[in-house]
């Protein structure tokens, strides 16, 4: 009798903890890798560290962005991760950029788009960046308070 195994969210090459170079869980959703801490810059993960290795700071900042992460989903915002430009319309009347202007400067600038999304979204949309992206209320949710 053969088990069928869920597919597994994996990363190219192992992360590896900036401090002590140990090596993170292959399955970034497991229980053992529910206290590894990382940190996003421009739609990029630029510092990953194990529980031993975080100073109490940034274990409390990982805590307060996973708070609010839970309260703007509870209020019915759904989480994109950047880099992800979200914009109203269509590709023949574009509407307007919701949010991603700072990646689309990048992309001129350096004319790469590097793994960027695309999410277009009813004109009455509201976003609102959060830590490592976006959250997004589609119209006919309430503002949040």
């Amino acid at each position: 009798m053969s088990r069928k195994k869920r597919p597994q969210p994996r990363t190219r090459t192992r992360l590896r903890c900036h401090r002590c170079g140990c090596y993170a869980p292959r399955d970034l959703t497991s229980k053992a890798a529910e206290n590894w801490n990382g940190k996003w810059e421009s739609g990029h993960l630029t510092l990953i560290l194990c529980p031993l290795c975080q100073t109490p700071l940034e274990n409390a900042a990982a805590e307060a962005n996973d708070a609010e992460l839970a309260a703007a989903r509870a209020d019915g915002g759904k989480f994109l991760a950047d880099p992800v430009l979200c914009i109203t319309g269509t590709l023949e009347d574009p509407g307007a950029v919701l949010y991603g202007r700072d990646h689309l400067q990048r992309i001129s600038t350096a004319g790469k788009a590097e793994n960027l999304a695309l999410v277009q979204l009813p004109a009455d949309t509201r976003c609102e960046p959060i830590v490592g992206g976006v959250m997004v209320y589609l119209p006919g949710q309430p503002a949040a308070p």
